[in-house]
């Protein structure tokens, strides 16, 4: 688990399929993600068991409340040869710093527990709310260019960006 001032970063158990549906539902939430909105809590909570499984996505949990706000992931890229980050959060809880305090809890967690230096990240270039997220912890542009949904329909033009530790 992973304290910050207000958060609670922790593994996803099936019984936060409830409010992880909020989010995950919402077209406004999903409109930059490369997967589709969830159409249904059962397919989420499959989807659930899977992240508990890989353990690579973990719950924001707003302290206090024990309400599952968000979710952040740290995967393994090979092709950046770097651990990705990714996060998503209820729209409800927007524009409160929620996202940066996260990112900079993870961060926190992933170099000073699992010794790990190197990260990357992606967002829309549309996306201006995300890029301010990643530049507050410290990303740097790396390269430009484009990811799509998982069917491919929708491309999004992209920052790649990268953060270093030592």
């Amino acid at each position: 688990m992973i304290n910050t001032e207000r958060l609670l970063i922790r593994p996803f158990s099936i019984s936060d399929a409830e409010d992880a549906f909020e989010w995950r539902s919402d077209p406004e939430v999903n409109r930059f993600m490369p997967y589709p909105c969830d159409d249904n809590v059962e397919e989420l909570r499959q989807r659930i068991e899977e992240w508990i499984a890989d353990n690579d996505k973990y719950a924001i949990v707003l302290k206090g409340t024990d309400k599952v706000i968000g979710d952040i992931s740290l995967e393994w890229s090979e092709k950046d040869d770097a651990y990705e980050i990714g996060y998503n959060i209820n729209r409800s809880f927007w524009r409160n710093g929620y996202a940066t305090e996260a990112v900079r809890g993870l961060l926190d967690w992933a170099y000073n527990e699992r010794g790990i230096h190197d990260f990357t990240a992606f967002y829309a270039k549309d996306n201006g709310a995300s890029g301010r997220v990643l530049e507050k912890c410290g990303f740097v542009q790396e390269y430009t260019g484009q990811y799509s949904r998982e069917n491919g329909k929708i491309v999004f033009e992209a920052l790649f960006v990268r953060l270093h530790i030592d």
